[in-house]
């Protein structure tokens, strides 16, 4: 008998529905069950049963990112289920949840597992981890910053921007995306570095190893200024409010995301039917 975490968005009324639908049919299979809402989720600091062996969250990509931030540290395999609107990650539609829940229980299917990363403010013992990405963010008043970068411990460069951020494999189809990042398949070990609205041509994302030390400082001409605020997130959800002159180092996590596939070609059909990859939109 395995125990198996629910979590799901409770401002989606299906969300709720399936939810409670897996519940029963997993407590029919004789599993205990713990159901949760993704608010009170995030705010744990770990899981709060030892024996949880799976964890499935019901909503959008959102939802997934907060089972994550739980599942993986424990190496706990995590199910996504697509109820939200673009669902990049998930990885079942909810009419598919039942026979998905049943391949599980029956050793059917495969475990992908993701890279992560890991940031930590130098001198400071806190880390944030994520799966798509940690990103340094530029508040809307403050004016041009300047990132300084370095790799390994050798100076690449520093370019001004509204921010930088570093994305894994998984969050290269997400924030990092939109800041001009290639599209990187969720299996390669790697890690995207990218700069946010750049204010010069010469900075460009980079896709570094996942051996990289990257270290980014904040900088800005206006040092006296109080109104110059930076905020690092991870996953867009832990936020952390940083000054002018402070660094943060950012690699790859000693744990991956482990995620259960059914269909190994979903990555490339998300790439066309989500982000319309090779589409002619002039037709």
């Amino acid at each position: 008998m395995s125990h198996v975490l629910l979590v799901y968005n409770a401002g989606k009324a299906e969300a709720v529905r399936y939810a409670q639908e897996a519940a029963r049919y997993l407590r029919t299979q004789r599993h205990e069950v713990v159901l949760a809402d993704q608010q009170t989720v995030a705010t744990w600091e770990q899981l709060p049963d030892p024996q949880i062996a799976l964890v499935v969250t019901l909503g959008g990509d959102g939802t997934l990112l907060t089972g994550a931030h739980l599942a993986a540290p424990a190496g706990v395999p995590l199910l996504g289920v697509h109820l939200g609107r673009f669902g990049f990650i998930a990885q079942v539609e909810p009419e598919e949840l039942h026979d998905a829940l049943a391949r599980w229980q029956q050793g059917d299917y495969t475990l992908q597992e993701r890279l992560m990363v890991q940031s930590q403010v130098a001198g400071e013992r806190r880390l944030a981890w994520a799966l798509n990405e940690i990103a340094l963010l530029r508040h809307p008043t403050s004016p041009m910053l300047d990132f300084s970068i370095t790799i390994n411990g050798l100076p690449l460069t520093t370019y001004p921007a509204d921010g930088s951020l570093v994305a894994t494999p998984t969050g290269s189809t997400a924030y990092a995306l939109s800041a001009g990042a290639p599209v990187v398949h969720p299996a390669t070990e790697a890690l995207v570095l990218a700069p946010i609205s750049p204010h010069t041509l010469g900075a460009r994302p980079l896709v570094l190893p996942p051996t990289a030390r990257i270290e980014i400082t904040v900088g800005c001409e206006a040092t006296g200024d109080p109104e110059v605020q930076v905020l690092m997130t991870a996953d867009g959800r832990r936020h952390q409010w940083l000054t002018v002159g402070q660094t943060i180092i950012a690699s790859a996590a000693p744990f991956r995301a482990k995620l259960l596939v059914f269909n190994e070609g979903e990555f490339f059909e998300k790439l066309r039917d989500r982000l319309l990859w090779g589409v002619r939109v002039n037709e």
